[in-house]
C-alpha cells in the first residue's frame, strides 16, 4: 500500500524533532500511540518499511519539491495558530514543538 505523501512529511518533521533514525522513525509509526494519533492512524495500523521515508526524501528532493513542502506545512501552521506571518520564527522554539507533538 502507498504511503499518503503528506503523512510521510510529517513524519518527516516528527523525525527530525526527535532525532531519530528512519527505522526508529518506521517503529514509532507502528508502536507509539502519541504518533498514530498525530497521524490520524488506527492503533492497529501496521505502519510501513523504514525504507519508505528514504525513498521518499529521494522523490521530493529529485522533483525540487522541498521549498513546496514547506510551504504547505508553514500554511498548515498558520491555519492552526502556531506560526504568524511577518514575524521572525523559530522552528525549534519550545511552544511549537510542544504544540506540535500535543
Amino acid at each position: 500500500m502507498a504511503e499518503s505523501p503528506g503523512m510521510l512529511a510529517l513524519v518527516t518533521v516528527l523525525q527530525f524533532a526527535e532525532d531519530l533514525t528512519d527505522r526508529q522513525a518506521a517503529d514509532a509509526v507502528r508502536g507509539r500511540i502519541d504518533w498514530k494519533y498525530g497521524l490520524g492512524l488506527a492503533l492497529d495500523d501496521p505502519g510501513f518499511d523504514f525504507t519508505v521515508l528514504s525513498k521518499f526524501r529521494a522523490q521530493v528532493a529529485a522533483h525540487g519539491r522541498e521549498e513546496r513542502a514547506l510551504e504547505v506545512l508553514l500554511a498548515r501552521l498558520g491555519e492552526l495558530g502556531l506560526v504568524k506571518p511577518g514575524g521572525k520564527q523559530r522552528a525549534g522554539s519550545t511552544h511549537v514543538l510542544g504544540a506540535v507533538r500535543n
